[in-house]
């Protein structure tokens, strides 16, 4: 999921390649080919939330470990510099 979220800020970030959280999870469910009910499903774990959030939630954080989302304002997905060009690379813009 690194790729289709990454390409996905890249695509639709702007020039700052930035994304509020929130207009991430439904067009990634569709990418993915989720259901209305697949992105409502509880959390398996027992925990509150949702299931499909939870695990973008997760992708995010891992590609901020990995060096290619800059994490340091909360609701903001940002690319960092690593990021846009592992993005463009993908995407065959570079």
């Amino acid at each position: 999921m690194d790729e289709p979220l990454l390409c996905f800020i890249y695509l639709n970030g702007g020039s700052g390649f930035a994304v509020r959280s929130r207009t991430v999870y439904e067009p990634l469910a569709e990418l993915f080919g989720l259901t209305q009910a697949d992105q409502k499903r509880s959390r398996p774990d027992g925990h509150a939330g949702v299931h499909w959030h939870n695990r973008v939630q997760w992708e995010r954080q891992r590609l901020i470990n990995k060096g290619l989302l800059d994490g340091s304002t909360r609701g903001v997905w940002r690319l960092s510099p690593a990021g846009i060009d592992r993005a463009s690379l993908v995407l065959g813009i570079c």
